[in-house]
């Protein structure tokens, strides 16, 4: 005869639904790490509080009765508090949905609180989803729904004959939370029709399945995938890239192997053999670095409306040229990344922007607080940016050529300079490529190359002071050196941030730039060329720079493989832009 199964009792049911409210409050916590919110003594509270509710059910009944009694007159003054004072409703929102959850973990819960405790928990991950869109967000929902499937249908069974348990006097231990997991989960185990378990999981995994197909299926809309929640929300610049750099801020930079950016490209071999992404253009030095002057930040604040399409500098149109996919990291920078100049380009979402003319970059209005995509087409790599128009420019407006000619205020320091300016030839260069090689040669054999810098003590500014020492450098001291040089020889310079170099992924078929590509370069303006030639003066870098003009991708993806653990795991992060959030009609049609 065939054993009778045991049933499960509301002791049984009430125990299973608060280890699931645990566990949800656990996955919720860890959502709030991806938004990039200041909640850090809220997270450990909430989350000690659900590791304590899993290990000692019986703790609540601890907790003084004028706890509960002045718990959410607490929590709606802490929550008008913190709305007056950051004055960001969507942080606000979610230190509030933070302390609910932390209540709802010290007190005994009925079915009405279990139902608020799932719908908190799905604000953060929705929340969550909505600003980071990564990959994360998928498995982060499917643990949750999977939780929550498990706890409604305990509170559903637990209320199946319509008599509601009723809550525990204060200080008073549930029947329920006595005894220990263990012999609740041996109970259970020998309860479960796993038959039926097994189904019930297979009609979940077929229910995901149908969604992602209909997700396929269905039309595109054109509205916006954020719903304009993330414009709640500010996020700061993680990598440095900001409009003043200082000594040393590109170091930290190259000390993080994390994704910054990748790209697909539909001709590979248009890749160069070693890509310059310029990002940001710095001409006023401060004397600690250097940064966006005031005249051309000015420009950049005069955004024009949302649009998807820009159309760019390069005027000629080249309709079998290959087209670049970025897929941008967040927490990198407001300025885009590119090797040149564009015929157009394209977002997955109306953004606001402006186009540098004078300074050649392409500015977002604010920094995205989540995974940024935009496409180019007929992209120029060259290492020489054409300019014809600059001279004019210059000729008509004085600022602009003082812009990328000025010196150290100091007469002794402007004297100084002219004294190391004799040092690399004593006559003048004025020719943008021959002053180039002699001044790289020079700050190569005075200078070995160092992520740990210093400038040396003594007077005057620390860039003259650095270059008048035989002290190492990183790429901004070189950088910084050269323009400064060049400046004083009467030939227009600029710096230059962005990312040197990647490697290539086998596993998805993109090219994937870290931070630890964090580069930053110098470029002068030639006037036989009208363009602005780049010069990497950091030490080794000048011979790999000249290569970016070969259009040999192969070379570029032998030289550049990547086929590490590391390349499958972001290769399905790949997967994620490719097909969830950069999902566009066109890649429908395909």
């Amino acid at each position: 005869m065939e054993k009778k199964r045991p049933q499960l009792n509301s002791d049984d049911l009430g125990r299973l639904r608060w280890g699931m409210g645990a566990v949800i409050a656990l996955l919720s916590v860890v959502t709030v790490f991806f938004m990039d919110i200041d909640a850090w003594l809220l997270m450990p509270l909430v989350s000690f509080a659900a590791l304590m509710a899993i290990v000692r059910p019986t703790w609540p009944a601890l907790v003084p009765g004028f706890v509960h009694r002045l718990a959410f007159p607490f929590i709606a003054l802490a929550f008008v508090w913190d709305l007056t004072s950051s004055e960001e409703p969507l942080p606000a929102l979610i230190r509030l949905d933070l302390l609910l959850i932390l209540y709802r973990l010290v007190t005994y819960r009925q079915r009405r609180d279990d139902l608020q405790l799932v719908l908190l928990g799905l604000f953060l991950v929705v929340v969550a989803g909505v600003i980071t869109v990564s990959l994360s967000f998928a498995v982060q929902l499917l643990a949750f729904t999977s939780c929550a499937l498990v706890m409604l249908l305990a509170v559903t069974l637990e209320h199946a004959d319509g008599k509601a348990p009723k809550a525990p006097p204060a200080g008073v231990v549930p029947s329920w939370a006595r005894g220990s997991w263990r012999a609740h989960f041996t109970k259970l185990s020998a309860a479960t029709d796993w038959r039926l378990a097994g189904l019930g999981v297979f009609a979940f995994g077929g229910l995901v399945v149908l969604s992602g197909l209909l997700f396929l299926a269905i039309p595109r809309f054109d509205i916006q995938s954020s719903l304009f929640i993330d414009r709640l929300i500010s996020r700061t610049t993680q990598t440095g890239f900001s409009e003043d750099i200082r000594f040393g801020d590109v170091t930290s930079i190259t000390q993080d192997d994390s994704l910054a950016f990748s790209v697909d490209l539909t001709d590979p071999s248009a890749l160069p053999l070693v890509p310059y992404w310029r990002m940001l253009v710095l001409d006023e030095y401060t004397g600690e670095g250097f940064r966006l002057s005031s005249d051309f930040r000015r420009s950049l604040n005069g955004f024009s409306v949302p649009r998807t399409r820009v159309n760019g500098t390069n005027l000629r149109p080249d309709y079998n040229a290959p087209s670049w996919t970025f897929y941008m990291e967040p927490g990198i920078s407001r300025y885009l990344p590119l090797l040149g100049h564009f015929y157009t380009m394209s977002f997955t979402e109306p953004q606001t922007f402006r186009l540098s003319d004078a300074l050649r970059i392409v500015a977002l209005q604010r920094e995205p607080p989540k995974m940024f995509a935009y496409r180019t087409w007929n992209m120029d790599t060259r290492s020489e940016l054409y300019d014809p128009s600059f001279s004019l420019r210059r000729r008509e407006n004085p600022s602009l050529n003082a812009a990328f000619l000025a010196l150290p205020e100091s007469p002794d320091d402007r004297a100084r300079l002219r004294g190391l300016l004799g040092q690399l030839s004593p006559t003048p260069i004025t020719d943008a490529r021959e002053f180039g090689a002699v001044a790289i040669e020079w700050l190569e054999d005075l200078h070995p190359y160092a992520l740990s810098s210093s400038v040396p003590d003594g007077d005057g500014d620390a860039l003259i002071r650095w270059m008048d020492s035989e002290a190492s450098g990183h790429c901004e001291f070189f950088a910084g050196s050269f323009v400064m040089l060049a400046r004083a020889s009467g030939i227009p310079a600029r710096i230059v941030t962005g990312f040197r170099g990647g490697t290539w992924n086998d596993f998805s078929g993109s090219f994937m730039v870290r931070n630890s590509n964090a580069h930053a370069w110098a470029e002068v303006f030639d006037e036989a060329s009208s363009s602005w030639i780049r010069f990497d003066p950091t030490p080794g870098n000048q011979a790999l720079a000249n290569l970016s003009d070969q259009d040999d991708g192969s070379g570029a993806l032998a030289a550049r493989r990547d086929q590490s653990w590391q390349a499958r795991l972001e290769s399905l992060r790949v997967f994620w832009y490719r097909r969830i959030v950069n999902f566009d009609l066109q890649t429908q049609e395909q």
